[in-house]
């Protein structure tokens, strides 16, 4: 055992050695033990830095960092430690900064740029990440830290097969890297491999059963499956390691959900306000938050979040806040202002100032929760729009002769969102639909995809909301995907036919072909993830039965 008899220089040695080994307990001791012997020595603080941050002593840590930098800021080690501690305190842009620090002081050495690369995948710049962990390769074929910053950050940026491959060579030479265990399951599971994504995610989780981001994928993936139950188990393991931790209590929210339970779920779902992805479209409202209290005599401001298709599916509750309130106004996209106007509530756009005089604000799912609802107490099934007088009138030549029914058809929701290549059809998927006897077509679908069958389209009359309700109410009915012309066919209470991935949204609730939201809307659920011919026969039985 090295002691302080033996002099700062062997001290040092032995820490070098110590953590190395992994030991940094001891490397810790005995830098200190250097560094009572020559205060301020910088290259000690920086490696007691490294060791106490890996002992997970981040204030310790951060203080031997800065001490370091200030002593020497010529030393690049220093400054890495600090991106290191940097990123672990959430303060990317600091972190940035420190490895941008050491980046400058040695250029060719692959670990900085590996730093400088995590820091910038920690502060979503995955472009950046990338290049940076891309140069640290070429420094050093062997920098498996650069390696996985590289995998993560190519799979974010959607070249999920390549990023598969990168995690595969990580495990190659590390194999009890959870990390990379639980990046490559999330991966796979985005492929639909779903056994061998949780088969990753599992390994990850022996490795390091308290691995919180482990437990809330292995929760979603439980969730595709359909087993809520252990979903949720998942998710309070992950929220007993860490109740701030919002990716578990919204992922728990929307498996309660699926399960009927409002209560536990429409709470839980407020925590979306705090989730990475959908946090940060969150502004402050303009008014107090109501939370349900009286309204008499009062402004409230709604405010529409997330899809139009949300929008018009909790619009069902405006009815009930204008027989409370003095006013309510409904802030929310334009092309919804003629399918709202006969509601009697205030519109404005929102990216437009409040209207003066608002007393309180709601974001607009948030009402569930606030009005405790429950699937029993659902308002409107039946329906709770109508179509503008005018719209009806302008298309009223679309009225099919009697004897002949005619549907809508949509094959694809919204390009950008996070669940659409598993939510919208597959080219060419609704061919024997169309190609049935007995049934006409006219096709309602909106953008790159919408020429893709030979039948009638009506896009180009889409020019609002009010414009397609117009068109609905001359329909028999809609074959749609699960995108927002769904919930206006069933706001409208027009027959509906939804055809429904294995993994859908909360609202589909599981395991059953009607909806409590709609009282006019029949699900048509795949039961292998990806494959729809069981959805497409059973909208085929339904429109000849």
């Amino acid at each position: 055992m090295t002691t302080a008899a033996d002099g700062p220089e062997a001290l040092f040695a032995a820490g070098i050695s110590a953590h190395g080994n992994g030991d940094y307990a001891v490397a810790a001791r005995c830098f200190t033990g250097v560094l009572e012997a020559i205060p301020g020595f910088p290259a000690a603080l920086a490696n007691r830095a490294l060791a106490l941050w890996l002992l997970g002593a981040l204030d310790d840590a951060e203080r031997d960092a800065s001490a370091a930098c200030a002593a020497m800021p010529g030393l690049a080690e220093g400054w890495m430690v600090a991106g290191a501690i940097r990123i672990e305190r959430g303060d990317s842009a600091g972190a940035i900064a420190a490895y941008s620090e050491a980046v400058k002081l040695r250029q060719g050495f692959a670990p900085a740029q590996a730093g400088l690369a995590a820091a910038y995948l920690a502060h979503a710049d995955n472009a950046a990440a990338a290049r940076h962990a891309a140069l640290a390769l070429m420094l050093d074929r062997d920098c498996n830290h650069a390696r996985f910053t590289l995998g993560s950050a190519v799979s974010a940026l959607g070249q999920t097969e390549t990023a598969i491959g990168l995690f595969t060579q990580v495990l190659a030479a590390e194999p009890r890297h959870a990390g990379a265990l639980l990046n490559r399951g999330n991966a796979l599971v985005g492929l639909d491999r779903i056994e061998e994504g949780e088969a990753d995610l599992r390994a990850a989780l022996a490795i390091d059963p308290d691995l919180r981001e482990a437990l809330a994928s292995l929760a979603v993936l439980r969730t595709i499956r359909g087993d809520t139950g252990e979903a949720i188990a998942l998710c309070d393991r992950a929220i007993g390691l860490d109740p701030d931790f919002a990716i578990a209590q919204w992922n728990r929210g929307v498996a309660a959900l699926l399960q009927g339970d409002f209560a536990t779920g429409f709470e839980a779902y407020e925590w979306r306000k705090r989730h990475p992805l959908y946090g940060p479209h969150f502004d402050r409202l303009p008014a107090p938050v109501w939370t349900g209290d009286s309204l008499a005599g009062r402004h409230l401001l709604v405010r529409a979040e997330q899809g139009l298709g949300d929008t018009i599916m909790f619009a069902r509750f405006l009815p009930r806040l204008i027989a409370e309130a003095r006013r309510v106004t409904l802030a929310c996209h334009a092309t919804l202002f003629p399918l709202f106007a006969g509601l009697g509530v205030g519109l404005c756009r929102l990216d437009e100032p409040a209207p003066a005089g608002v007393d309180c604000a709601i974001d607009q799912m948030s009402l569930p929760h606030v009005l405790r609802l429950t699937p029993e107490t659902i308002p409107a099934a039946a329906g709770y729009l109508a179509a503008p007088a005018a719209a009806v009138e302008r298309f009223a030549d679309l009225a099919p002769p009697a004897g002949t029914r005619l549907f809508g058809l949509v094959w694809a929701g919204n390009p950008g969102h996070n669940n659409d290549r598993r939510r919208s059809l597959p080219a060419g998927a609704l061919a024997p639909l169309i190609a049935s006897e007995g049934v006409r077509f006219v096709a309602l679908q909106l953008g790159a995809r919408q020429g893709e069958y030979d039948v009638p389209s009506m896009a180009g009359a889409l020019d609002d909301f009010g414009a397609t309700a117009g068109i609905l109410h001359h329909l028999d009915g809609l074959v749609t995907v699960d995108t927002s012309i769904a919930h206006l066919a069933g706001a409208m209470g027009k027959p509906c036919h939804v055809l429904l991935s294995a993994s859908c949204d909360w609202r589909w609730l599981l395991g059953r072909s009607d909806t409590p939201w709609y009282s006019s809307i029949r699900l048509h659920r795949q039961q292998t993830l990806g494959d729809w011919s069981g959805p497409i026969g059973s909208v085929l039985a339904a429109l000849h039965g």
